[in-house]
């Protein structure tokens, strides 16, 4: 039997490694959401979300990146085993067999709730929207210590957003601390009011043909460096072309998009690649 050295043991765990890596990247890359999402509408830069729904440029995620977002949505399951084991009543689709979303007239606006809940205790006997989230140390502490509706304001816009969408009055919240594995809970009512002005901002952003303002004019303002769209907004990085980056497009009814050069419903398949007389939209 072949014998190996140490280095050579090394160098066969780093490619294994940067195998597993590759292999996330291939297989867990998302393409671009093609509506804009309740777990987006709560950021505070009108621009950034504006730039996504346009699709203003793709980001690519390193394959640990990628595991981090799979291990937030394998936790799900996980946290809904442990309610179901205490007793509740967790609906996580519909009639249909579907993920309970909500969706505006247009289609272009919505998202997907992480399932309705019934508690166990015959005092309580109210309907849930779940919102369930991973965190990490720093963002576990300030969630503990805050609370969800001042730590984390973008959650709570999707727990109003899904609890107006599916009348229903108040949300649970579970977070869990990726670092130690505490669990933060808590039970809220929900803003039905701040979730109409979110669709109303939803649809001023999706009706858009030019670009909102941004948060902040000066890109060393601490939102602006962590935003992926950082070189499109403040430095002049061209846009990716497709069609719904291009000035030509335009966001209709029924979830679709029409061109007002070509005066056509653009076909879905067509959209990522645009065509020849595509303009950049900003």
């Amino acid at each position: 039997m072949a014998k190996f050295h140490a280095r050579q043991l090394e160098a066969l765990a780093q490619r294994i490694h940067g195998d597993i890596d590759q292999y996330c990247v291939d297989t867990m890359s998302d393409e671009h959401r093609t509506h804009l999402g309740a777990s987006l509408i709560g950021e505070d830069c009108d621009a950034k979300i504006w730039y996504a729904f346009r699709w203003a440029h793709k980001e690519v995620f390193s394959g640990r990146m990628l595991r981090l977002f799979e291990r937030g949505k394998l936790e799900e399951a996980r946290i809904t085993r442990y309610l179901r084991g205490i007793g509740f009543t967790i609906s996580e689709v519909d009639d249909t067999g579907r993920q309970f979303k909500i969706a505006d007239s247009s289609g272009h606006y919505g998202g997907s709730t992480d399932g309705l809940a019934m508690p166990p205790y015959p005092e309580f006997p109210i309907k849930m929207v779940c919102e369930f989230k991973t965190h990490n140390q720093g963002s576990f502490r300030l969630l503990k210590e805050k609370g969800v509706i001042l730590s984390k304001p973008k959650h709570w816009a999707q727990m109003n957003s899904y609890g107006k969408g599916f009348s229903i009055e108040y949300g649970l919240y579970v977070g869990v601390g990726k670092n130690d594995d505490d669990l933060h809970i808590e039970c809220l009512p929900l803003d039905w009011g701040a979730a109409d002005d979110l669709h109303i901002r939803a649809d001023r952003i999706i009706r858009s043909q030019v670009r909102p303002a941004k948060i902040a004019l000066n890109p060393s303002h601490f939102e602006c460096k962590m935003c992926a769209f950082i070189d499109n907004c403040h430095h002049g990085k061209p846009l990716q072309v497709n069609c719904r980056s291009c000035k030509h497009a335009h966001a209709i009814e029924g979830k679709q998009w029409g061109c007002d050069f070509h005066n056509v419903v653009l076909p879905s398949d067509f959209i990522p690649k645009g065509c020849t007389n595509w303009k950049p939209i900003a």
